[in-house]
């Protein structure tokens, strides 16, 4: 006869019961954890984002082991279900990883997808939206230069050409942000390395969803024409004129974010 186990009961609004086995809830009153209450969300998404939040402001520490799943659930407010979900989704993340006899161990940061898009989102909520976007410019502006003089021994300028018209053209009725990002992305796409474009539209992805204005005072910046000299420098294939370029145009954006 095959046995069905039931699953969890709905979360309820409880009061945290201290664990006999352990110290009381109250012996942590800096613990960023409370109950997780209801939003236009996934339980589990609420809960992967408490933790996280708990992670970054160090109440569990990089290498520290996790409480134990009935007094975390307990201190949450939600089933072990939603937990579990969690847990699964933030060790996908690269935070955790849980083993057998040892629990769920909180990772070095070194290993965390700091790229999802779900802790770039998380990372925004728990602190200053600003030095979110001005970080992830920083890795955009770090990797364009050097993905420009790859795109230039390419040889791939026509989308390129195409994306810096519309940059350059200050008429075309396309927001200033949405057209940088888009020249910035065609140059990462024509230097053909995967993961150096990953990075790139990761982060401008963010950019363009999370804070248009940021990119939009990036963009208002840019000299008139610098987009399609830097696009005519990839199409002759040269590639240390496209390097330089590229920082000459990215130049009085970086001004703009010191200032």
């Amino acid at each position: 006869m095959t046995v069905y186990r039931r699953p969890d009961p709905i979360p309820m609004r409880r009061a945290a019961r201290p664990d006999a086995r352990q110290e009381p809830l109250a012996a942590h009153p800096a613990r960023a954890l409370h109950a997780v209450r209801a939003e236009p969300d996934d339980l589990h998404h609420l809960v992967a984002r408490q933790i996280f939040a708990a992670i970054v402001a160090g109440d569990f520490p990089e290498g520290s082991i996790l409480p134990n799943e009935h007094r975390l659930s307990e201190e949450l407010g939600v089933s072990r279900t939603a937990l579990r979900e969690a847990v699964k989704g933030l060790a996908s993340k690269g935070l955790l990883e849980t083993r057998r006899r040892r629990g769920t161990q909180v990772l070095d940061r070194s290993r965390w997808n700091m790229l999802d898009a779900d802790l770039v989102s998380w990372t925004r909520k728990i602190g200053p939206a600003e030095p979110v976007s001005e970080r992830l410019w920083q890795a955009v502006t770090a990797t364009s230069p050097a993905l420009a003089a790859l795109a230039a021994t390419r040889r791939s300028a026509a989308a390129i050409r195409a994306a810096a018209v519309v940059l350059d053209d200050r008429g075309v009725r396309v927001g200033r942000g949405e057209a940088l990002a888009a020249f910035l992305s065609e140059i990462a796409r024509a230097a053909r390395n995967p993961f150096l474009l990953s990075l790139v539209s990761s982060c401008l992805g963010n950019l363009l969803a999370e804070d248009p204005p940021f990119l939009e005072r990036m963009a208002a910046v840019i000299e008139p024409g610098a987009a399609t000299a830097l696009a005519g420098a990839i199409a002759t294939g040269d590639a240390r004129a496209a390097e330089d370029r590229l920082r000459a145009l990215l130049e009085p954006a970086r001004q703009t974010e010191r200032a």
